[in-house]
């Protein structure tokens, strides 16, 4: 990605003048010839487009390096995750990373609190999308995205899933999101082992079946309030083929759902048996997913569902924050990570599978799921991205908001 440097060679003309004495007893004198003037410097060569971008990149990276450090706030999900790419990122560019991990109410409050009381001590922060447009976006400590994009091959939205950028915020500036699974809708769902057996979870053809009475109090979830699993409620109000049947259900005081804002609860909950499954587990998911690699009994459905179709990147997303303590490594960080070898490196050297990049030009998919990954000429319904589900993000909060505290 370093370029060589252009350097500049200006070719200077330099005439010389010649005087010449007159001579002879020949009164009248011999007119002296005209001094040729100095010819004009010969105009610097422009730089190209290209050569041009090249130029500014390797100015941004020396002003990245001059400042020396840049702070990244990850979730959890992508604090496991996206370590090691933040170390490649430190050993190639020679800029100390200082990463942060927190569950994402968690972290909202936190850098909320230092901005408050001056202290801006974030520059990128990820986050999922209930945290970012529930509680980042509206604080007005965002900066607008865009601004921040520099690399040609970035802003090409040729080189982007259906030829544009796409942003997880109402407002469509704010919150970008980087990669997105292919899947059917299962309301993140995870189940125990124990609990679910392997005919009851291929049973399960359809989000309602998880809603059987043979569930009723044995299902946890984040609260439709909170900041943990809020979009995945949204995404249930707004998929064409769940909608508010499922919420009305699953909110009932019939399924005796426990709901929680603790992660803990959840993970634990589940992989330990006190729950048979999670619904809305947000964040949690990915944390249970981790634990099923370590053998522990949970796991997530392989099979396709009804409702199906879906983009889902409600843990992909990145926002820059407003007062960056290091401004020109902010920048520097987010065009090298949205670039095909930031893709890249996110696919083949994350500590955990990520889901894929939205990129089209990225070949190596590396620990990416299979099945998470976009067919060749298949639509799909981008619940977590595209504005006309996003405008009614509020709506559907505030909906199951109301089902919530009717029968908490």
């Amino acid at each position: 990605m370093i370029s060589k440097r252009w350097g500049l060679l200006t070719v200077i003309a330099v005439s010389v003048a010649l005087v010449l004495a007159a001579c002879g007893a020949d009164p009248t004198a011999t007119p002296a010839p005209t001094a040729t003037a100095p010819s004009q410097a010969e105009p610097t060569p422009t730089l190209d487009a290209a050569a041009q971008a090249e130029a500014d990149w390797e100015a941004l990276i020396e002003a990245a390096q001059e400042e020396g450090n840049l702070s990244l706030s990850f979730n959890t999900s992508s604090g496991r995750s996206l370590r090691p790419v933040a170390a490649f990122f430190e050993e190639k560019f020679g800029i100390k990373t200082v990463v942060s991990v927190g569950s994402g109410g968690a972290s909202a409050n936190r850098i909320l609190a230092e901005r408050t009381n001056g202290q801006f001590l974030v520059d990128i922060m990820y986050a999922g999308q209930s945290t970012a447009n529930g509680r980042m976006a509206p604080s007005g400590s965002i900066d607008v995205f865009a601004d921040s994009l520099v690399l040609p091959e970035v802003t090409d939205l040729s080189l982007w899933f259906a030829g544009r950028h796409w942003y997880g915020d109402p407002e469509q500036s704010l919150v970008f999101n980087y990669a997105a699974s292919a899947e059917k809708f299962d309301a993140s769902m995870r189940y125990n082992t124990d609990l679910v057996s392997e005919e009851e979870a291929a049973a399960f053809t359809t989000v309602f079946d998880f809603l059987d009475p043979k569930w009723e109090g044995k299902i946890v979830a984040y609260t439709p309030t909170g900041s943990g699993g809020g979009g995945n409620y949204y995404q249930a109000y707004v998929h064409p083929d769940v909608g508010k049947e499922f919420l009305d259900r699953l909110l009932s005081p019939e399924m005796a759902v426990t709901f929680t804002n603790d992660l803990t609860i959840i993970v634990n909950g589940v992989a330990q048996g006190k729950y048979a499954m999670c619904i809305a587990c947000g964040s949690a998911g990915t944390d249970i997913d981790s634990l099923s690699f370590l053998g522990a009994p949970v796991a997530r459905l392989s099979q396709k569902l009804l409702q199906g179709g879906v983009l889902s990147g409600t843990t992909n997303q990145v926002m820059v924050m407003l007062n960056q303590p290091n401004p020109n490594a902010a920048k520097l960080w987010i065009n090298w990570f949205l670039s095909k070898e930031g893709a890249t490196k996110m696919h083949t050297i994350a500590a955990e599978p990520m889901d894929p990049t939205l990129r089209v030009d990225v070949t190596e998919w590396g620990t990416t799921r299979p099945f998470e990954r976009r067919e060749e000429g298949k639509s799909y319904y981008f619940l977590t991205s595209d504005p006309a589900y996003l405008d009614r993000y509020d709506e559907a909060v505030a909906y199951a908001g109301a089902l919530y505290e009717a029968v908490k």
